[in-house]
């Protein structure tokens, strides 16, 4: 009896997550993709400086509809929030040096 009501409420949790999932319902930035102000396939020559990159970031989610916010810079990598509607729909990562872009969820 324990074993099945172990089964029920490990089920019940899974869906119960699943619902909650709001970040995974769709892609936002695909994984490895890469910022288009650098040559091909995310190479950049020179690590981007910050306000470039950001404004590169801007760029390429406002064409997908979405606004970049809340932005911290750490080294090589930015960090940012992206938002539809005043809602976070995505947290990224973008690695200035090669242009990467990553969804940290």
């Amino acid at each position: 009896m324990t074993r099945v009501l172990f089964l029920l409420v490990l089920v019940g949790s899974f869906f119960l997550m699943l619902g909650s999932a709001g970040a995974f319902d769709r892609i936002i930035t695909p994984y490895g993709d890469y910022c288009k102000e650098c040559t091909s396939y995310g190479v950049c020559r020179d690590v981007m400086p910050v306000k470039e990159s950001i404004n590169a970031m801007s760029k390429y989610y406002r064409q997908k509809g979405y606004t970049v916010g809340n932005v911290y810079h750490k080294g090589r990598f930015i960090e940012a929030d992206i938002y539809k509607n005043g809602k976070q729909v995505d947290k990224v990562l973008f690695d200035r040096k090669t242009g990467r872009l990553r969804s940290i969820y």
